[in-house]
């Protein structure tokens, strides 16, 4: 490949934004490696769902996307900025967000407004038709209009002239209340092209300050428009940026209607990628040629190599070109010195919608293309709008800060809401890959990365960057990066206590109105305020999960109702028919025991979230590695931990399973997680009363229950599963039979060769083991019985003869204590049911257990007469599924801490029961090392607000000023004229109009004379 030569390069010196959850870069950047998204309901202040929303897509006027991503707590302080009260009132907020903004980007770059360089500093910013302020501003000057309307309607239902101007002097006081008056500052306040005017008016800057419009690709065509003008030495310094702030009812509904937006989750890349949901915000950057920087002694967070702009041509003015946008990739790639190779990752368009991310990732590998061919899954992609939507005219730069912060810090940022990769990654677009889990380099290497931005009328963007100087300190999140890339959980726990089933109702009812508009990312935050609102002596508990702010608002309603409905008597639990929401009654004396499961649990990437999450996991991985590495075993750690999201293909996914099912892998590996969950919940204070296990999982239960130490464990499980492993000479496998053990019994039964009942799992379940042409004999008997069948990924026939070899080995070689000493625990074996006394031959034990037939029916029996709750310590839920197809109690369960990697339904689900049962939980264990800020209720948040939505200003004396209405009879229609009295009362009406016509005739009299003089002379002709 011919190396380009380098003639461009541009250094980000400083940065400063504020989107929706992040008024600052620090917010921003942990915001992106925690995927704290920011979703809410649209707050009423801005655009109230309850006028607008309708779940018809073709309803008129109305949308069907009822969720928004709103910045809050930005207030300006114009006396401080010296900006005159009028001015500030006459403007949209962009002006002074974008202000605002640009100060915070320069200070960020080390200057201040009295010793930044005014000569040859210019300003570029993106912007689409300025912002919903002003378009609702100029409703005020349509008022004509509005009255005009307002008169005919009135005119229509026939009301008098004078009541009809009445009502239009009212209304006009009511209208015009919630809009600034128009003064000699509206006009330059209300226009776009005047806010980057506005930034060089406060700075003094003479380098020129314009607009740039491209739609959704406003802003990052202006972060291209400055790189111009300063590799061209037009500027010296450039402030690049974007802002907007425009979800009302012109853009929203607009998007409505041409299917842009989505009704449901925002999934980005996504097999079920449906749309976007708007969000809105502002940031900019200041550029310098590189070697200016480099000469002023600039911190340099990235280095810009190249950036490209092109046109779709003949493609639709709304319809995405795959053609057109690889253009403007290869146009940057032209003036970068490396490939597009190159990079680690790409920060895409991303909206969402099925049709843009197909067309943009085809763009993309089109692109790819150009340089030759690369290998599978080399290019990540993510998407900023997975966090706060698409905040269109300020999304490009969004993306681009996102960039800069990712190569400056070195890691590559996760995107989110893509949990099934859209199907071109494994066609089209084999070289790039969605980056779903996000991954941290060494603080010394170089990353690189594209930018893309693509808008309405075909118009198209790209900017390559790489790492500048070593990662900024001042960005440095407040946790862990690898805790912070799991610090996202895809539900939450919400827990209440109370004194009694009442004063539970009002404390669900208050912790609703808490719930109201909060954004997904602040599900977390309330469900950490509730923990610290709980008061462990009230008897009365609840527990509910949830994985959206709809979701708990829904769960809130349904726990209110369960309350009022059928509450549960002292000593009773209450659960709802979905299993996730519990409510405990004065519950005392929890007793909890741990299953560890065996063999065919193992998952790639099991208990990833806490080797990330905490030092300590990670350092026992590398410890049990160590272990390992000095018996003579491989480490286990690189076989479970893999980048799934990296494979090639299907095939390379069935292959790193593959490698895990050995069994001197997997053996050592479930050990290792069954002991790290059980460190974890030992943390969080659950502790168990009695332990047993499944086959493997028994080794467990004997180190947690002190008969031996980790490191035997470990070292045991990985000579016990050496020791089964298959040899040529003694290959066997087995079968899962859904029937009980008579059944199975009847299936073996003549069956040539050898094969037996391995495990009585359940009365649902059976496991046979032994040589593998018998076992395939049974599994086709069983489905020529309609009984199914299921071959088991092991790597030998277990719990059979054939094991003993693996046996006797044991006996003499394994390194364990002779005997079973005492124990802090009770011990139960899978072999009977049976507690293991102390005095056990533990070599003869362990040697048996291999060959002999497990009966976990037995052993479900004694935990269960045991314990209150039994949690299956370890990867997977297969025990936990054959202890509810065995146990005949209603309230007794078992329950999985991980059913599948990275999914935390299942701990929240342990926890919820452990509480509402009486158990007493470490609450700041529980969220340790995951990032959450203090909670506040969205009715207390700082949202901006649309005119149209505030409420109306008019005193009693601007409407005391108008006259009143009359009715009918030419009063005020507040009276009641004395006719009315006796309309009923025909002598006395008659007195009432003799007396009316004596004390008004000569007035009647005159006012004829006067209308006949004065041109009602064609009436009287008419009645001559």
């Amino acid at each position: 490949m011919e190396i380009k030569a380098e003639t461009h390069a541009v250094a980000v010196i400083g940065m400063g934004c504020h989107y929706p959850g992040a008024n600052n870069l620090k917010e921003l950047w942990e915001n992106i490696l925690a995927r704290r998204r920011q979703f809410r309901s649209f707050p009423d202040n801005r655009l109230p769902m309850s006028e607008y929303y309708d779940p018809d897509k073709k309803a008129p006027d109305k949308t069907y996307g009822s969720r928004t991503a709103v910045i809050d707590a930005f207030e300006f302080d114009w006396a401080k900025r010296r900006v005159p009260k009028r001015a500030f009132d006459s403007a949209d907020i962009v002006h002074w967000l974008a202000l605002e903004v640009a100060l915070q980007a320069l200070e960020d770059a080390g200057y201040t407004r009295e010793n930044v360089p005014t000569e040859g500093t210019g300003v570029v910013l993106g912007n689409t038709l300025t912002g919903e302020q002003s378009r609702s501003q100029y409703m005020r000057l349509r008022w004509p209009f509005v009255r005009k309307a307002l008169r005919a309607a009135a005119n229509a239902k026939g009301m008098s002239l004078q009541n009809i101007e009445v009502l239009v002097e009212t209304m006009e006081k009511y209208y015009k209340s919630v809009f600034a008056p128009i003064t000699e500052d509206t006009l330059a306040g209300n226009l776009a092209n005047t806010v980057a005017g506005r930034i060089c008016n406060f700075f003094n800057f003479d380098g020129g300050g314009y607009l740039v419009d491209g739609a959704c690709s406003s802003s990052l065509i202006s972060v291209a428009t400055a790189f111009s003008h300063l590799v061209n030495h037009d500027l010296d310094i450039a402030l690049a940026g974007g802002v907007d702030i425009s979800i009302d009812t012109f853009e929203l509904i607009g998007f409505a209607k041409t299917g842009a937006l989505t009704a449901d989750d925002m999934s980005v890349y996504d097999r079920k990628a449906s749309g976007f949901i708007p969000g809105e915000g502002c940031a900019f950057v200041v550029l310098k040629r590189l070697e200016d920087a480099r000469a002023a002694g600039d911190y340099v967070y990235a280095v810009v190599r190249g950036w490209g702009i092109s046109s779709d041509g003949k493609g639709g003015i709304t319809a995405p070109s795959k053609v057109g946008q690889s253009k403007a990739l290869r146009r940057a790639y032209d003036k970068a010195y490396y490939s597009i190779h190159d990079l680690d990752f790409i920060e895409g368009h991303g909206t969402g919608t099925p049709v843009g991310d197909r067309t943009e990732l085809e763009g993309i590998a089109l692109a790819i293309e150009g340089d030759g061919e690369l290998a599978p899954r080399s290019v990540g992609v993510t998407s900023f709008k997975s966090l706060v939507g698409h905040t269109k005219a300020a999304a490009g730069i969004g993306g681009f800060i996102k960039a800069v912060l990712a190569v400056n810090q070195r890691v590559i940022p996760p995107t989110v809401g893509c949990k099934e990769p859209n199907p071109v990654f494994g066609t089209t677009v084999k070289s790039v890959y969605p980056v779903i889990s996000g991954e941290v380099r060494q603080p010394t290497d170089i990353l690189r990365a594209g930018v893309s931005a693509m808008g309405f009328g075909g118009i198209n963007s790209h900017v390559t960057l790489e790492s500048g100087d070593p990662p900024a300190l001042k960005v440095k999140p407040s946790l862990e990066e690898q805790a912070l890339l799991v610090s996202h959980q895809d539900t939450e726990l919400f827990v209440l206590s109370a004194k009694s089933i009442p004063i539970l109702i009002e404390r669900t009812q208050v912790v609703r109105e808490m719930a109201q508009g909060i954004s997904e990312a602040e599900m977390v935050d309330l469900a950490v305020f509730l923990t610290e609102d709980l008061d462990s002596s009230q008897p009365i508990r609840a527990a509910l999960i949830a994985d959206s702010p709809m979701t708990l608002l829904e769960r809130l309603q349904q726990l209110e109702q369960m309350l009022n409905d059928v509450p549960p008597a002292p000593r009773e639990i209450s659960i709802s028919p979905q299993k996730d929401i519990w409510i405990g009654n004065d519950i005392k004396g929890l007793r909890v025991g741990f299953l560890f499961p065996g063999q065919g649990s193992q998952k790639l990437n099991m208990a990833r979230t806490l080797v990330q999450r905490y030092s300590w996991a990670k350092e026992f991985l590398e410890q049990a590695d160590h272990w390992l590495l000095e018996i003579g075993f491989e480490p286990i750690g690189k076989y479970i931990y893999r980048p799934l999201e990296r494979a090639a293909d299907e095939q390379e996914l069935q292959e790193w399973s593959k490698q895990l099912t050995r069994a001197d892998i997997t053996s050592p590996a479930i050990c290792f997680v069954s002991l790290l969950w059980q460190k974890y919940l030992e943390r969080l204070g659950i502790k168990p009363i009695a332990v047993g296990g499944h086959s493997l999982g028994e080794l467990t239960a004997f180190c947690a229950a002190g008969a031996y130490n980790e490191r035997t464990l470990i070292c045991l499980a990985a000579m016990r599963g050496r020791a089964m492993s298959a040899t040529a000479s003694n290959v066997g496998s087995m079968a899962s039979l859904a029937c009980d053990r008579q059944t199975a019994e009847k299936l073996l039964a003549g069956v040539p060769g050898y094969v037996v009942i391995a495990n009585i799992n359940s009365p649902k379940q059976t496991v046979i083991s032994g040589e593998s042409l018998s076992v395939a004999d049974v599994t086709k008997r069983a489905q020529s019985e309609n009984i199914q069948s299921r071959q088991l990924q092991v790597a030998n026939a277990f719990h059979c003869q054939m094991m003993s070899p693996a046996a006797a080995f044991l006996r003499e070689q394994a390194q364990i204590p002779e005997q079973l000493t005492v124990t802090s625990i009770p011990l139960f074996s899978s072999v009977n049911g049976q507690r293991l006394e102390n005095g056990l031959e533990l070599k003869q034990h362990f040697a048996n257990q291999i060959t002999s037939q497990l009966d976990f029916i037995s052993f479900v029996a004694s935990m269960e007469s045991t314990c209150d709750m039994m949690v299956e310590v370890g990867p997977g839920k297969v025990l936990s599924g054959l202890v509810e197809e065995t146990t005949v109690s209603q309230q007794a369960v078992c329950l999985p801490v991980e059913s599948k990697p990275g999914r935390e339904r299942e701990l929240n689900a342990v926890l919820g029961n452990f509480f509402v049962r009486g158990g007493e939980i470490n609450w700041q264990a529980v969220y340790e090392n995951r990032l959450v800020h203090h909670f506040v209720r969205a009715s207390q948040r700082i949202f901006i607000e649309n005119q149209c939505e505030r409420p109306f200003v008019v005193s009693d004396e601007d409407i005391s000023s108008i006259g009143e209405l009359l009715d009918g009879s030419g009063k005020h229609g507040t009276e009641t004229h004395s006719l009315n009295k006796f309309v009923n009362l025909e002598e006395e009406l008659v007195d009432v109009l003799g007396e009316y016509f004596s004390e008004r005739g000569s007035f009647l009299a005159e006012l004829i004379r006067s209308d006949i003089e004065t041109g009602g002379h064609n009436f009287y002709e008419n009645i001559q």
